[in-house]
């Protein structure tokens, strides 16, 4: 939920990121335990998403909130796709 990665040092704690397994939709809230509702978390995220995280966002939703960012946000979003996932080798 807030993009830290294992290893970066969580602003809140001043430790390392660990992540856990949430689930999206809660289990009291009639979640399943099945791979398609279930997310890393960091610790953070985990503890304060408890009963209070709505569904998992639609691509379409994210896209538009990428499109609605300025210039500089919008390079931070490539940026660490490209770190995640690599760059785009040429030709492609």
């Amino acid at each position: 939920m807030c993009g830290l990665t294992p290893g970066d040092i969580d602003p809140a704690t001043g430790r390392k990121v660990r992540l856990h397994l949430g689930h999206i939709k809660d289990k009291s809230l009639g979640g399943k335990i099945e791979l398609s509702n279930l997310r890393a978390l960091c610790s953070t995220c985990n503890q304060g998403a408890k009963n209070v995280t709505g569904e998992k966002p639609t691509t379409i939703w994210l896209l538009s909130q990428i499109r609605r960012a300025g210039q500089d946000e919008q390079r931070a979003v490539l940026d660490c796709l490209q770190k995640k996932f690599g760059a785009p080798k040429s030709g492609d």
